[in-house]
């Protein structure tokens, strides 16, 4: 064999060794729904979720190339009680295409993390066995050769020792409890429409197999409770999702020039209504989303799972997005950013030709917690955000503000110094107003709750109130129309009549 082909394949074979045994022992700490959680790849082809002593193991086909699977620790949760957090996680399930799309990016980042140790150890051994080669020359790896043959009984021996010894690396490597036997009987698992014959499925429900054994047979009515939560959810905004084709012929169409985006605000964990959102995006032609804030109800790090839903949704939009006061703390900004989106900080940005100003709110705001100050007051921003916008040059004026709480845009409208301006936080609609400032208008406008919150949560299988979404139309980068879109308790659908801006 030629040294290249022989070095080829040392790296070949070396690559493959290391990445596989450090993927299938690899694992990463993660946050999932409303758990820290730890995810390791199998080659089972399930996604496993082990929810700890009391209730049973769940698993559903991965469907994934090369059976790869995951298993799912599911860990620590802030929820107060067993009751909450069962109730917040089947709502969660019921909508996981968020929580799956994070999930197959952790497992593809470290199939990616593994492949590159497994390459750089292959290029590592492929130097130093080439150094060696070389350094060594002709005569010296004749002479070794002859003296192998000479000893070749010696040799057989001395290479047995070398391979019980990789041997024994490797099974450290996998660790003693792969090598030994299993001491228990492997799991039994049964579908879960068996557990429950009484119950109605739906599709991927009736995919979902659960673990054999005393947890699962002590908690079949909890089973059977967080099964009706999930199909009331899945129901409601299923009907939700699918009224909007009844309703798009009322929902306007742009022109070839004219480009679309859909407002979006005060969802507050309701991840449910955002089929429902990105049925509308696609029935008014959008391509753009902007975010007003208040993703969340109190801005905490397990809460990952609202921004991981509105970026599965919106996958080929580009996201302009603040943070509202219930997303206070950093962690739904650093979400946001981490899923690609625009987070406005105060300074002019070109998204899709618009051109945008917004600042996240300064305010901190838990869940059922009086109002913090942050680092300045409402009327503070409203003030800086009015110097900025008034500061640009007339062929760069601001056409659309984003912020969450109206009161922030107050001065910028007062001065007339962008032409639309956008919030939501009050959880209801207020405009459109325009006005005239010379040979300019300024629009106002407040976005009711998307996520039906007559609170600041609105996570459950029913909306609180209404759901509103507003589709708005520009052309040569000014805004030229808004129309709203609302998703109703009752699983109806109503739009809106379409509002031509500007003269």
């Amino acid at each position: 064999m030629a040294p290249w082909a022989a070095l080829s394949l040392l790296f070949a074979v070396t690559t493959v060794v290391v990445g596989l045994l450090g993927f299938v022992n690899d694992s990463e700490r993660v946050t999932i729904g409303a758990h820290a959680a730890t995810v390791s790849p199998t080659f089972d082809g399930y996604a496993t979720l082990d929810l700890g002593a009391v209730l049973p193991r769940l698993r559903i086909p991965a469907d994934t190339p090369g059976k790869i699977g995951v298993n799912i620790d599911v860990q620590e949760t802030d929820a107060d009680n067993l009751t909450e957090l069962l109730t917040r996680d089947t709502l969660i399930a019921s909508q996981p295409d968020g929580e799956i799309g994070q999930i197959k990016q952790v497992i593809q980042q470290m199939a990616v993390d593994n492949a590159v140790a497994g390459a750089g150890t292959g290029l590592l051994v492929v130097v130093v066995v080439a150094t060696l080669w070389t350094a060594l020359g002709v005569r010296r790896r004749r002479e070794l050769w002859h003296l192998v043959h000479r000893h070749e009984r010696r040799f057989e021996h001395r290479a047995i020792v070398v391979l019980v010894a990789m041997l024994i690396t490797i099974a450290s490597i996998y660790g003693p409890g792969r090598m030994r036997p299993a001491e228990v009987p492997p799991t039994q698992w049964q579908p879960l429409f068996k557990l429950l014959p009484e119950m109605s499925f739906d599709n991927r429900l009736k995919k979902v197999e659960v673990a054999s054994g005393f947890s699962t047979t002590g908690g079949v009515g909890v089973i059977r409770t967080l099964v009706e939560t999930y199909r009331k959810s899945t129901e409601l905004y299923g009907r939700l999702k699918n009224r909007v084709a009844d309703v798009a012929p009322e929902i306007h169409q742009p022109s070839k020039e004219q480009k679309v985006a859909l407002l979006v605000s005060d969802r507050h964990d309701n991840i449910g209504i955002d089929g429902f959102a990105s049925e509308v995006a696609k029935a008014g032609g959008a391509k753009l989303l902007i975010d007003a804030g208040d993703d969340t109800s109190s801005g905490q790090s397990w809460e990952a799972f609202s921004i991981n839903s509105l970026r599965q949704h919106f996958k080929d939009f580009k996201v302009v997005a603040v943070a509202g006061n219930h997303d206070a703390g950093g962690h739904v900004e650093e979400f946001m950013r981490k899923a690609g989106f625009t987070v406005l900080d105060s300074k002019p940005v070109e998204v899709e030709g618009i051109r945008f100003l917004g600042d996240s709110d300064p305010t901190k705001t838990g869940l059922g917690s009086a109002d913090t100050p942050g680092d300045e007051t409402i009327e503070h921003q409203s003030q800086r955000l009015a110097d900025v916008a008034c500061d640009q040059p007339e062929d760069k004026r601001i056409s659309t503000m984003v912020v969450h709480d109206p009161s922030s845009f107050a001065a910028t409208a007062e001065r007339g110094c962008a032409s639309l301006l956008l919030s939501g936080h009050l959880h209801r609609q207020v405009g459109p107003t325009t006005r005239a400032f010379g040979e300019h208008e300024v629009t106002t406008y407040t976005n009711g709750t998307t996520g039906g919150a007559a609170y600041a949560f609105a996570l459950g299988y029913t909306l609180r109130k209404p759901g509103e979404v507003t589709l708005i139309t520009y052309q040569d980068g000014r805004p030229v129309g808004l129309q709203t879109v609302t998703a109703q308790p009752s699983g109806d659908v109503t739009v809106g009549a379409y509002n031509p801006l500007g003269s």
